[in-house]
């Protein structure tokens, strides 16, 4: 069978990025963060009611991003209160908020997941949602027509 041995050879230079090879770290155990991907992360997407309005900041200084910061509202399944979620949004998608983002909002985030540590408190972490995409699901009430932005 000489036809196959050019492709037995391809195959067994074939490596498989979902197995990494184990690595230990000082103490002789496994290493957590080996096996884990580096294009690993926690993909969300949630839907809910906004609030408060957006916290907005606009850079003061060059090389400063735009950003915002809001608090989304999801029903809980097992509870009467609702769970709450940290949405950040960076550049064009701080501007959309800032302009069209009110409290009361229905609103789709997609975006993933990341935390961050709280200073003073030893170990202490807060998982925000840092959002790549943000879709209004209702139309505005009178009042919250924001024109002049």
């Amino acid at each position: 069978m000489p036809c196959c041995a050019p492709l037995a050879a391809t195959l067994a230079q074939v490596t498989v990025l979902d197995s990494p090879a184990p690595a230990a770290n000082a103490n002789g155990r496994l290493d957590r963060r080996s096996w884990i991907p580096r294009w690993s992360r926690a993909d969300v997407q949630l839907i809910g009611r906004v609030g408060a309005d957006p916290e907005v900041r606009f850079p003061q200084e060059e090389g400063e991003r735009a950003w915002a910061r809001l608090s989304l509202a999801t029903e809980s399944p097992s509870a009467d209160t609702p769970d709450w979620h940290t949405v950040i949004v960076h550049d064009r998608l701080a501007q959309f908020a800032a302009r069209y983002v009110t409290r009361g909002r229905l609103l789709h985030v997609t975006g993933w997941l990341t935390y961050q540590l709280l200073e003073g408190r030893v170990g202490a972490r807060v998982a925000e949602i840092q959002a790549s995409s943000i879709l209004l699901l209702d139309r505005p009430k009178p009042h919250q027509d924001r024109p002049d932005g």
